[in-house]
């Protein structure tokens, strides 16, 4: 951690700023690495979900993409009007639409899952000059942590708020009995 010897304080930028820096970084890598076929990588990382697991309904679909319900649906029309995916509605509940992959998207997975090992085992390459194996198997255990366990959208901020106003209000209340006892 740097410090400014002057004051003392951290001169380090906030780890969400490091962290979207990296995150536009590796956006960069794999729209690069796309480069020359049919997705995006928001895109190629919905077909993947897929991959795992054929007929997920769209809910679960975006939350195993990290994405918005919004988004999801955004991205299953465009990878249905490309032909890689088609949507269909539950038999047993109606209301649920599940994304099913094409002839086509599982021939995309023959083609690009070895392409994304290729790509990984790159980026892996990259950091080893810098880091250990057992570093970088933490590191992912951390970024882990943090989709796991932080909360979507304004739920964090919230949660932060009502424990900072606890705070403070025990702070004050500690300062005031500190002031009236003299």
């Amino acid at each position: 951690m740097e410090t400014d010897d002057k004051k003392g304080e951290r001169n380090e930028e906030p780890l969400g700023f490091v962290l979207g820096a990296a995150a536009r970084k590796l956006a960069k890598f794999y729209v690069q690495a796309l480069a020359g076929q049919s997705l995006t990588p928001a895109q190629f990382f919905l077909l993947r979900q897929l991959w795992l697991e054929d007929g997920l309904p769209l809910r679960d679909l975006g939350v195993r993409a990290q994405l918005d319900a919004t988004s999801t649906t955004w991205l299953v029309d465009q990878l249905e009007q490309t032909g890689l995916v088609e949507r269909k509605r539950n038999d047993t509940d109606r209301r649920i639409v599940r994304a099913w992959l094409t002839d086509a998207g599982r021939q995309f997975q023959t083609k690009l899952v070895p392409e994304l090992e290729h790509w990984e085992h790159a980026l892996y390459e990259g950091l080893l000059p810098y880091h250990t194996s057992d570093e970088i198997a933490s590191f992912r255990s951390v970024l882990a942590t943090l989709i796991n366990t932080l909360p979507e959208g304004d739920d964090l901020w919230k949660q932060l708020s009502v424990s900072w106003d606890t705070q403070l209000d025990l702070l004050r209340t500690l300062t005031e009995t500190i002031d009236e006892k003299g």
